[in-house]
């Protein structure tokens, strides 16, 4: 089998081998994730996926913390099991869960919303979005991007809906039903012990601001921008023009909360797989006890739905929220809004991180990809 493999996987046999596999058939590189790297590892009596952790993430996690909400998923049936962590916490080993097409189709979007310095993900973009949707699409292809400002003008489409639903208007309708299965994870995730762990909206922000006036400070050598300076300080001065805004949003958003709630905090449809009609989760770096506003605001800011199904999910969700005021649909913009703004924080201190200039271009494309999103 070495001799079949190119000399990148060879690399992994090693480590795979601790791992406690030594029989394999094949490797390929799983696409999707923005930091880590992952790959299918196939045996003659198993398939598993093996993550290798990039360095730059772990200035946003707790390892020990990702790994203690994975294992409770998992023990719920809500995420992959977890079958080895090498010693180094470098590299992990799960089970791999072959995620099934979802029936029905995706309205047909533009592309206009979608244009990005990076040649690459505009072209996955065109892919994605500029042609009518098959009856059988895999979950990531329900990718999408919603503002807040997008999110409210399609809720104003749909003055004339009554405020709550007794059951799923949509059960029968086109395009299909993530709504549903979005809302039933949902309530899920609710319902896990929220942990030791946790970190509110407004602390959040505040250390990835306190992160990034840290790396602005060390960009200045004698009065000049060093490597990271330039296009990152400048996007950097962009997010310090909107401290206001985003002092509004957590308050809005902290008015609402009764309560924290376990939230995975990165619910985007690549880290979702379908199985057998539920849905599991992966990628828990950023998984902890946050506001419940998290988990509603990031699928509705990442996944292509109607107006009629975003409705439906954020009635449903907040219906008797249990760690929400009543007043909480109306902070949902807010929400929505500090999704994208952590993104864009997210991007700039991953970029300031990167040792290669090629490393350094992406992440600064991915904050250019999501700063058009914040109002």
């Amino acid at each position: 089998m070495e001799q079949t493999l190119s000399e990148p996987f060879q690399k992994l046999l090693p480590i795979l081998k601790a791992a406690g596999l030594d029989k394999i058939t094949h490797i390929s590189e799983l696409s999707g994730g923005l930091s880590n790297h992952n790959y299918k590892i196939s045996t003659p009596t198993a398939e598993y996926v093996f993550r290798r952790n990039a360095d730059a993430a772990d200035s946003f996690c707790s390892r020990t913390q990702e790994r203690f909400y994975w294992r409770h998923l998992a023990n719920a049936k809500l995420a992959p099991e977890l079958l080895w962590v090498s010693e180094d916490e470098r590299y992990y080993l799960s089970a791999f869960i072959e995620s099934d097409a979802i029936e029905g189709g995706i309205l047909e979007a533009t592309i206009d919303n979608y244009h990005c310095e990076n040649p690459d993900r505009e072209n996955r973009a065109r892919a994605n979005y500029g042609q009518p949707r098959k009856h059988s699409l895999s979950w990531q292809a329900l990718e999408g991007l919603c503002s807040a400002a997008d999110y409210l003008q399609g809720q104003d489409s749909l003055h004339h809906l009554p405020l709550a639903f007794e059951h799923d208007p949509l059960a029968d309708a086109h395009p299909n039903q993530a709504h549903s299965l979005l809302l039933t994870l949902l309530l899920q995730l609710r319902d896990i012990p929220k942990g030791p762990y946790g970190i509110s909206i407004t602390e959040q922000w505040q250390e990835y601001h306190q992160q990034m006036l840290t790396f602005m400070a060390s960009s200045l050598i004698d009065g000049e921008l060093s490597q990271i300076g330039g296009d990152w300080h400048g996007r950097a001065t962009q997010l310090l023009g909107i401290q206001a805004d985003i002092q509004r949003w957590t308050d809005t958003l902290a008015d609402c909360l009764l309560q924290a709630q376990f939230c995975h905090r990165d619910l985007n449809p690549h880290n979702l797989l379908l199985k057998d009609k539920r849905l599991y989760c992966i990628d828990f770096e950023y998984a902890t006890a946050s506001h419940p506003l998290c988990e509603l605001a990031t699928v509705l800011a990442t996944h292509a739905l109607t107006p009629l199904q975003q409705h439906f999910l954020v009635q449903q969700y907040l219906a008797k929220h249990p760690y929400l005021t009543a007043e909480a649909i109306f902070a949902v913009p807010a929400a929505i809004e500090m999704y994208w703004v952590l993104a864009c924080y997210w991007a700039l201190l991953m970029a300031a991180q990167q040792t290669e200039p090629r490393g350094h271009s992406e992440y600064i494309a991915w904050f250019d990809f999501f700063w058009p999103q914040i109002s």
